[in-house]
């Protein structure tokens, strides 16, 4: 027997209770917490049942079928209670959580990976190493598409240029190339690995004229060296132009020891075109009086030609003037010398018989005695370089000793 109000054991003859102190009485063999704990899960049951009969897929409960009990744990005789029966869970719910924590995890990667992606977008490092990579792949196209957005993140940046340069050589795209190595060279003037790589896509176009642009204003010695095959130096003229009163001889010199080739007629001289020049002849004789452009160029082995030099040669020769001849004619009746002078460069002519004199007559070289008689003395002055002469000269000498 138990205690009405604690639910304590009794014992045998007791009037009170030895817990609570209450008058005991005759009571069934559980509690009213018992009582309290059984009727909420038949409240729960209840609950439960109706949900399931207000889902869509639940079965109609057929007219007049009874409602089967739900098993309970009924109270241990002894004090304890008696296990309930283990109900069956929903088998969906733990399917839709796996699901929500899939979604979850797929939206973190997501994020992460974009956050990734935009840091990489922006670093400098990773563009030049992932070009670098596909380099080693040989994957031009995508090399190409890190190293420019590489560029972009530093516009003036010189090695990433240069490896683009290389793969459009690579790729036979030389003008792209030169684009980008021309931008090499203006933002370091002494980058001799540019200006190596220009000269190879210029001579590959043979477009020497570009060489020779190119090497205008460059001062550093090492870099200048590379330039030595593809600049050839104009021809050399001696005399230099200008007005001479003298027929003249134009030399030609090439200072690398270059084939030249000249014109006198204005045009422009080539190895098809041109008059081809040999040093081992006397050179270009301009005898004539007039004007002569005289238009030269130096052709290297490679074919390169140098600028066109011209020069420009106004001729104006003049005959000599008379010579002077002292004493200059008369009557003589003591023994006399004759001196006759003429201009420079010019040789002087004589006879004494009154014939005309020519460069195969008499050539003065000392004062003459004047001979005996009646005698006409005729001089005529030649200039040795034009050939030109003065015209006979003649005086009468008349001696008599």
């Amino acid at each position: 027997m138990k205690c009405v109000k604690c639910g304590a054991e009794l014992k045998e003859g007791c009037v009170y209770c030895s817990v609570c102190g209450t008058e005991s009485r005759i009571g069934p063999d559980y509690s009213v917490l018992e009582d309290d704990y059984l009727r909420a899960l038949l409240t729960q049951e209840e609950e439960k049942t109706a949900q399931r009969a207000a889902r869509p897929d639940a079965k109609p409960q057929r007219q007049g079928q009874a409602r089967q009990p739900q098993p309970v744990s009924s109270p241990d005789r002894a004090g304890g209670k008696k296990p309930a029966k283990k109900k069956k869970t929903d088998g969906r719910v733990p399917i839709l959580i796996v699901c929500g924590l899939l979604v979850v995890a797929i939206l973190l990667g997501v994020l992460v990976k974009v956050m990734i992606d935009r840091r990489n977008a922006n670093s400098y490092e990773y563009q030049v190493e992932s070009a670098e990579q596909e380099m080693i792949d040989k994957n031009y196209e995508k090399a190409l598409h890190y190293y420019k957005t590489a560029l972009a993140l530093r516009p003036d940046d010189v090695p990433v240029r240069l490896a683009m340069a290389e793969i459009y050589m690579e790729q036979s795209e030389y003008d792209s190339a030169a684009v980008l190595l021309t931008e090499v060279v203006d933002l370091d003037p002494e980058n001799k690995a540019a200006y190596q790589s220009l000269i190879r896509i210029y001579e590959e176009k043979k477009d020497y004229e570009s060489i020779a642009l190119l090497s205008e204003g460059v001062k550093s010695e090492a870099i200048l060296k590379l330039f030595a095959d593809y600049l050839v130096a104009a021809p050399v003229f001696v005399p230099v132009g200008g007005e001479y009163d003298e027929y003249i001889t134009v030399e030609l010199t090439s200072l690398e020891g270059y084939d030249i080739y000249y014109t006198l007629d204005g045009s422009d001289p080539d190895a098809a075109s041109g008059t081809s020049y040999d040093p081992d002849e006397e050179g270009i004789l301009l005898d004539e009086a007039g004007t002569y452009t005289v238009r030269a160029v130096c052709v290297n082995e490679k074919g390169i030609a140098s600028e066109i030099a011209e020069a420009e040669y106004e001729i104006t020769v003049v005959a000599p003037a008379f010579a002077t001849v002292s004493p200059d004619g008369g009557r003589i009746d003591a023994e006399t010398t004759v001196t006759i002078q003429a201009e420079e460069d010019c040789s002087i002519y004589y006879t004494w018989d009154g014939t005309d004199p020519t460069q195969a007559s008499l050539k003065y070289q000392e004062p003459l005695e004047i001979p005996v008689g009646n005698n006409i003395l005729s001089v005529l002055v030649v200039n040795d370089k034009t050939g030109l002469d003065s015209g006979v000269y003649r005086t009468n000498f008349i001696y008599y000793p």
